[in-house]
């Protein structure tokens, strides 16, 4: 019984392919629809210029990158005042280095009745709060002038 099936739907399979193909046009209009169809372009080009501004854009990144990690620091700003952001002088001025001596930076946090025994204007109300610093100090360990930090 399975034989009668498999001829049956052999069968069935060929007559509906020889069905098919007399549905297919004739060959003359398809080889017209082929001419009349646009002819697809290769895009090599277009690639290459992707990838060479892909690479041309990193080259810039690397470049802002090293000229940024690569410049000067800029100078410390230090001020009489107490504008923010600026270093107010504590030491006098023959006691700064000079020349090639340097100073060290050091982040600290200052007991807010230290900054009367610095000079510098504290409220009494906060004395037992600590205010954020940056201290400039001469290698010696003199402090030469303070910066607060937000």
């Amino acid at each position: 019984m399975t034989d009668e099936i498999n001829t049956t739907l052999a069968a069935t399979l060929r007559a509906a392919a020889a069905e098919l193909q007399a549905q297919q046009p004739p060959p003359a209009l398809q080889a017209r629809i082929r001419a009349a169809l646009p002819r697809p372009v290769s895009r090599p080009a277009r690639r290459v210029v992707w990838a060479w501004s892909g690479g041309a854009a990193f080259a810039t990144v690397l470049l802002g990158s090293a000229l940024m990690v690569l410049r000067p620091a800029p100078p410390l700003m230090v001020d009489d005042g107490l504008r923010f952001g600026a270093f107010v002088r504590i030491a006098p001025d023959d006691h700064w280095p000079t020349g090639e001596t340097a100073a060290w930076l050091v982040r600290t946090e200052v007991p807010s009745e230290r900054l009367a025994a610095l000079g510098l204007p504290y409220d009494p109300a906060r004395a037992g709060e600590s205010v954020r610093a940056d201290v400039l100090m001469h290698p010696s360990g003199e402090v030469l002038a303070v910066r607060f930090v937000p």
